[in-house]
């Protein structure tokens, strides 16, 4: 097949099975490995060989697969390597793979489609409160630039390893939010994706961290401000730096009624202390899949559950000390409902931190706190 033209890689095809293709003739191995992380799943596995044809090319077909986005990396003689054939590349911290979309009703939200598109911009900020200035991802809704409307604001922040390109790369928020605003489900709103990381002014690879701090997402030890989920750095600065620059440079509808907080996995705990440490300053409070036990002073050590086989990402042996966590957010208690317009927590029934969640959930309820709940199966 070389030197004749072969369909780019990858090929999906019209019965969602996708087809994989690498020129690698001095290879020894290549497989195709699935990186998006356990709530997309192949059916066969998330890691299939390829085959050698005589011409040194590697190929191999999988599927039919669910419609989603995946994220998928080549690994060539035991090493990861990107999809040549595909420019589609994603990045999440220091990790990087190629984007693969089989199409379907799942998948409509994450497209690019023909309707009115807000604009991101990358905006640096001075952050006083952890020095220098800082990069942040502002998305503006479509119409913004040519209104004199004011918008109310979330503030969307990512989970561990990630940056501010977080939830515009691999969440495509951008484009949900659009097909969110076309259809009329979502009201038009300026949405602030931060860089969580206390110690980074920007994301690794616009700017790299300095030499004795090690990349987030490749396994070395992390710094403490990251173990401790950045709290109280990132929730302070937040506060004190990044909510005040928002409501001078946007039009903003700079109220607590109008101001909305939102997290995954790290996100969710920076969340959870940033809102209910500042209940002036929000009334919508969301975690998606919380990664509580990172915050500190609140991880306990426990026994593995017993579906622990079953369950996909961190925090699988640990979970919260309710008194420790009550330390952090003293103002956790019933007198909140009539100060919050929601409280929403949401995860996948698989996800490690499933324990952690149901002892937040039995604290809420405890403190007498009420909230919407969201469990989906598997690892959502």
């Amino acid at each position: 097949m070389l030197g004749q033209q072969r369909p780019r890689s990858p090929q999906v095809h019209a019965d969602g099975s996708v087809t994989f293709w690498l020129a690698a003739p001095d290879a020894k191995s290549v497989a195709v490995r699935n990186t998006s992380g356990g709530y997309a799943d192949w059916p066969d596995g998330n890691e299939l060989a390829l085959v050698r044809d005589d011409q040194g090319v590697w190929s191999a077909t999988i599927g039919p697969i669910e419609p989603e986005y995946y994220s998928y990396v080549f690994v060539v003689d035991g090493v990861q390597a990107l999809d040549p054939g595909n420019v589609a590349i994603v990045r999440d911290g220091a990790r990087y793979g190629n984007a693969l979309r089989v199409p379907g009703p799942r998948t409509v939200d994450y497209d690019v489609n023909d309707v009115p598109h807000g604009s991101v911009a990358h905006v640096w900020y001075p952050s006083p409160t952890l020095g220098g200035t800082r990069r942040m991802c502002v998305y503006t809704p479509p119409g913004y630039e040519a209104s004199g409307d004011r918008y109310p604001v979330l503030y969307l922040l990512h989970g561990g390893g990630g940056d501010e390109d977080a939830w515009t790369t691999m969440g495509r928020a951008p484009q949900i939010l659009d097909n969110l605003i076309a259809r009329g489900e979502a009201r038009p709103m300026i949405v602030v994706m931060t860089n969580g990381n206390p110690f980074q002014r920007a994301s690794q690879d616009y700017l790299p961290p300095a030499p004795d701090v090690p990349l987030i997402g490749t396994g070395q030890p992390s710094p403490r401000m990251v173990r401790n989920a950045g709290i109280p750095e990132f929730p302070e600065s937040l506060v004190r730096d990044v909510v005040p620059y928002v409501d001078v440079a946007y039009r903003t509808l700079a109220a607590r009624e109008t101001r909305a907080i939102a997290g995954l996995s790290m996100g969710g705990a920076q969340t959870f202390y940033t809102a209910f440490n500042n209940l002036d300053l929000f009334s919508w409070v969301a975690s998606f899949s919380g990664g509580f036990p990172l915050m500190p002073g609140v991880p306990v050590e426990i026994a593995p559950p017993a579906n622990a086989s079953k369950l996909r990402g961190p925090d699988i042996t640990r979970s919260i000390d309710p008194e420790g966590f009550l330390r952090l957010v003293p103002n956790l208690d019933s007198s909140v409902n009539a100060r919050l317009r929601l409280l929403y927590l949401a995860i996948g029934t698989e996800d490690g931190l499933i324990t952690t969640h149901n002892a937040v959930k039995h604290l809420l309820d405890a403190q007498g706190v009420k909230y919407a709940l969201m469990e989906l199966p598997g690892y959502a």
